[in-house]
């Protein structure tokens, strides 16, 4: 790959094909062009007539679960290649599979249909690096929803770990697809992986996506866990035995991004030093400079001290966090008083390191959270069941005795709405030791509250280092007069 490259990719209704293809079109114009567009999922099934929207920029469709289109069987037919044009610009791949090289270096494998371990044994045959990996089927390693023998196909896996792709996009199963965007996770080798499912369009969930790909190497921080080395579907698994459970790997403080004393900590991002914690702009941030604050606001508050969590309240750590937090809502109350904070952390005795995250939101968008926290929660009960269930309480009262309590004794997912200096609601969820857990749940509320559903992750927020030094000298400024260290 010698240049950046940018796709788009779609999980269409096929009876609102052509709807789909004109705003291909209209994103190829605004921010593209892209390299490839790719149609995944059953884009034009027997008995489907094809589109009649021209397109603007190459792209490319396969067979789905519920076959393909007698006209675009036809065309195949008389073709030798594995990518047949029905129309200009709109490519058919026909099974089982074609790799394609884009322009740009990027090199795609699009599988058509079921792959078959026969058709797998001469994919590794093939020494070309492959960056994408589009298929209909999610990996078994992944299927942790209702049913997986819909969802997962043990072929995938084989695929995946013999790729190793920058990205794998799938649709899941057989009624339009499934969302859902993994943490992305690294591979001994050192490639990093990241696995997006695609909701078909009009479902009401997420079912396009755009993103730049580069030959940048990844610096394998921020990592989930490799499902394809850590979830083995043992008999014993299976019965409810954790012996093969895997431990977590121990992050050192010098290896630790969070850790002052750490080389490789971005100094340049460090608003204020205490004598406990620190306060630094995110990386990634999840709200952006406007016309109404010429920096993010989105900050952290990290201990010093390598410590995964933080129950006490009298703890001379939780106590500097508290003072932060009440010297950073007093400096938006006077400078910015018609934007407010929200603070929200994991607080989990496996944390690689424990921090408190923050962010401003309008006021007028404060009813806007009650609705995204129960809305991701339900979705994170009931879709993935592999997830530990979540169950909320609220607080008006930061001192109220079973807040404390909860606190004391528990893991926990916390945020802090905080609509005045001496004004909060409070939404605590309890958390139970060594079950696994979304940890991008809290970014994943605050995106859906408001209405930022491409910014979920925060390694695709990444900022150019001059911008993140300009956030940074902006905070110090809004804070200045604020500041207690």
């Amino acid at each position: 790959m010698s240049e950046e490259t940018k796709i788009l990719v779609f999980n269409p209704s096929p009876e609102n094909l052509d709807k789909v293809l004109a705003k291909a079109n209209s994103q190829n114009e605004k921010l593209g062009p892209f390299a490839a567009t790719v149609l995944m999922g059953d884009v034009i099934p027997a008995d489907m007539p094809l589109p009649s929207t021209k397109l603007l920029e190459g792209t490319y469709f396969a067979k789905g679960y519920k076959g393909i289109s007698e006209k675009v069987e036809e065309e195949a037919l008389d073709s030798s290649s594995s990518l047949v044009d029905v129309a200009e610009n709109f490519t058919y791949v026909k099974p089982p599979y074609s790799i394609i090289k884009l322009v740009t270096g990027t090199t795609m494998l699009i599988v058509s249909g079921e792959l078959s371990k026969g058709s797998l044994e001469k994919l590794t045959q093939i020494k070309a690096k492959i960056d994408l990996i589009f298929t209909f089927k999610w990996p078994l390693a992944l299927s942790f929803v209702n049913s997986i023998s819909e969802v997962g196909d043990a072929t995938i896996d084989e695929l995946v770990k013999f790729v190793k792709p920058k990205y794998h996009f799938a649709v899941g199963n057989n009624d339009g697809g499934i969302f859902h965007e993994n943490e992305p996770f690294a591979w001994p080798s050192g490639e990093v992986t990241r696995f997006i499912s695609l909701a078909q369009e009009g479902s009401g969930d997420k079912w396009f996506y755009a993103f730049t790909i580069t030959d940048e190497k990844e610096n394998g921080t921020n990592m989930g866990r490799n499902p394809f080395l850590t979830n083995k579907r043992s008999n014993e698994d299976r019965k409810g035995g954790n012996d093969s459970m895997k431990k977590a790997k121990v992050v050192t403080p010098d290896q630790c991004f969070f850790c002052l004393s750490n080389p490789k900590t971005e100094t340049h991002m460090i608003v204020s030093i205490g004598s406990q914690t620190y306060l630094t702009v995110a990386k990634g941030p999840l709200t952006r400079s406007n016309k109404d604050l010429s920096f993010s606001g989105h900050g952290i508050i990290i201990p010093i001290s390598h410590i995964a969590s933080v129950n006490d309240r009298n703890n001379p750590i939780r106590q500097e966090i508290d003072k932060f937090q009440q010297t950073l809502v007093k400096a938006f109350a006077d400078q910015k008083p018609y934007l407010k904070l929200i603070f929200f952390e994991l607080n989990r005795h496996d944390n690689v390191h424990h921090n408190v995250q923050f962010l401003p939101v309008y006021e007028s968008q404060l009813d806007k959270f009650p609705k995204s926290l129960e809305f991701r929660t339900r979705t994170n009960n009931e879709k993935f069941k592999r997830n530990q269930s979540l169950e909320f309480d609220e607080f008006s009262n930061a001192n109220d005795p079973k807040l404390e309590a909860i606190e004391k004794e528990n893991d926990y997912i916390k945020f802090t709405i905080c609509i005045s200096e001496t004004e909060s609601h409070i939404y605590i969820a309890k958390l139970t030791k060594g079950k696994p857990l979304d940890i991008q749940f809290p970014r994943r509320v605050l995106a859906h509250m408001l209405n930022l559903p491409d910014r979920v992750q925060w390694d695709k927020c990444q900022q150019p280092k001059i911008k993140e030094m300009a956030d940074c000298e902006e905070f110090k400024q809004f804070y200045r007069n604020y500041d207690f260290t």
